[in-house]
């Protein structure tokens, strides 16, 4: 849909009275030529049908030689072209009325230039009528100015008085405002930058209510978790319209094929400084464990965060105080927060998959919500803990499941180890070595777990696609043979977990 610009609406000549009316012209043909005089006849209700007339300046040329001639005759000064304009507060006027109001000027004593004026637009036989019967009469000059060109004209930034005059409209005042704010957006914009760098990556800013005055002492505001006075959001990119801030990000699950999603705010992964402040969070990662732990055990493709962004405009931003003050010592911005949406102007939700350093955003408007996340989560539960070697797991995905996260998967041949279920542990042993001080310099390995988060059965021909063959010839190396197409794999997905999570020590 194309996006709608603003404009002004039609100005609404027949809306004055037609003294008014008659006023109006009479402002505009003032800076229609240079005038000796104007007068206004029309006021005096005795005008002959003449609303204004005028006299041009005569120019007289002036030689010095003729001084002496005092037999010569010069023309008077006053005696210049007379001109005589016609004001009509009529909404229509065809050729036949045109030709009525012609009718009207006397024949024997023409005007040198005329001029009509009526709050209507003409048509073409108007305009021809018009032209025709004022060249029969000798009229030497004339314009037809309908409402188009009065619109015209007072669009000029040398009429914008007489259009606030009579319309109360002013575009010079205007286009002085617009340049205001835009100087305050470049201003704004550019301060960001200086404060915050041109390059984001998630940068706290306090968002606060301009006209609250309570500051930071919030146990004042008894609405304020409904309507907060001050939020610390992230910024996390430049919009060429304003800031973009990140306000929500939680554990989420999403399924691109069937376009649903899910996710839980029971615990915020926002990491806000505002929160460094706090003394005690071990409540808060007591509680993420234990979310944690459930969304790590969803299928990995369907892992996801849940993240909010809103745009808070730059012209929308009254103060920037790039110091802060204690308890947030980063930079505040001071907003209107009234509104439907607060301080900001709109704003979007997506799914991020986060695959090692690059990330996909899903646009969820399209998806439907699914409930996956339970109201209450389930304590972490531990099932069996196998030992170094009784999992056959291959040494190159060891090696790298303790240095790559994003490494979270091997697989099984059909009947291997159909022991192994979900939530058991694999101990694996690290090639590198730790040093143990207290030990005599003692250099000893310290053993890797991974937990089982899935276990599914795949073909192999649905792992790859064509583009991916090296993946697959790379699976065969590893399990030491060639596979066919309708083979049957076990696909184990763990995540790496540590010896306080399940009650062993990491060091033997």
């Amino acid at each position: 849909m194309p996006k709608v610009s603003r404009t002004y609406g039609p100005i609404h000549f027949e809306d004055l009275d037609p003294h008014r009316f008659e006023d109006l012209v009479r402002q505009l043909v003032y800076d229609f030529k240079d005038w000796q005089t104007i007068e206004g006849t029309g006021r005096s209700g005795s005008d002959d049908g003449i609303d204004i007339r005028a006299f041009e300046r005569l120019a007289i040329p002036r030689n010095e030689d003729d001084e002496d001639e005092e037999t010569k005759e010069s023309p008077h000064p006053m005696m210049g072209n007379q001109w005589i304009v016609q004001c009509k507060r009529e909404k229509e006027l065809g050729p036949k009325r045109v030709a009525e109001i012609i009718a009207e000027l006397d024949p024997k004593n023409p005007p040198y230039g005329y001029v009509l004026a009526a709050a209507c637009n003409f048509s073409k036989q108007s305009y021809d009528r018009f032209r025709d019967r004022l060249i029969e009469k000798g009229v030497m000059e004339f314009q037809l100015w309908g409402k188009a060109e009065l619109e015209d004209m007072l669009c000029q930034p040398k009429n914008d008085h007489i259009l606030f005059t009579f319309f109360g409209i002013s575009l010079v005042t205007r286009r002085r405002s617009r340049s205001t704010e835009i100087r305050r957006i470049v201003t704004n914009k550019n301060k960001l930058f200086r404060v915050l760098g041109t390059e984001l990556g998630h940068v706290s800013v306090l968002i606060r209510d301009a006209n609250d005055e309570d500051y930071p002492f919030k146990e004042n505001i008894k609405d304020f978790d409904v309507r907060p006075r001050w939020r610390e959001c992230l910024a996390t990119n430049y919009h060429p319209r304003g800031l973009v801030l990140k306000t929500r990000e939680y554990f989420g699950f999403v399924d691109q094929k069937r376009k649903e999603f899910d996710f839980t705010d029971a615990i915020s992964l926002l990491m806000l400084r505002g929160d460094e402040e706090h003394q005690d969070r071990r409540d808060w990662h007591e509680r993420r464990e234990v979310i944690e732990d459930f969304w790590n055990h969803l299928p990995h493709r369907n892992k996801c965060h849940f993240v909010a962004e809103r745009l808070l405009r730059y012209d929308d931003m009254l103060v920037i105080d790039d110091q802060g003050i204690a308890p947030h010592k980063f930079t505040h911005i001071f907003v209107d927060t009234e509104g439907k949406d607060g301080p900001f102007s709109g704003g979007w939700e997506f799914a991020e998959l986060r695959r090692g350093v690059a990330s996909q955003h899903i646009d969820l408007r399209d998806y439907r919500r699914r409930k996956i996340f339970p109201d209450e989560f389930p304590p972490p539960v531990v099932g069996t803990i196998y030992p170094e070697g009784a999992i056959s797991i291959d040494s190159e995905t060891a090696r790298l499941a303790e240095l790559n996260e994003n490494v979270r998967e091997f697989f099984l041949l059909a009947g291997q180890h159909d022991e192994l279920r979900q939530r058991d542990v694999i101990t694996v042993r690290s090639q590198d070595t730790v040093y143990r001080s207290g030990q005599g310099g003692r250099r000893d390995t310290m053993p890797s777990y991974l937990q089982v988060t899935l276990i599914e059965n795949v073909r192999v021909a649905d792992l790859y696609v064509e583009e991916e063959q090296f993946r697959l010839r790379e699976l065969e190396r590893r399990l030491g043979r060639e596979l066919a197409d309708d083979e049957v794999l076990k696909r184990i997905e763990f995540v790496r977990t540590y010896g306080r999570k399940i009650g062993k020590n990491d060091f033997v």
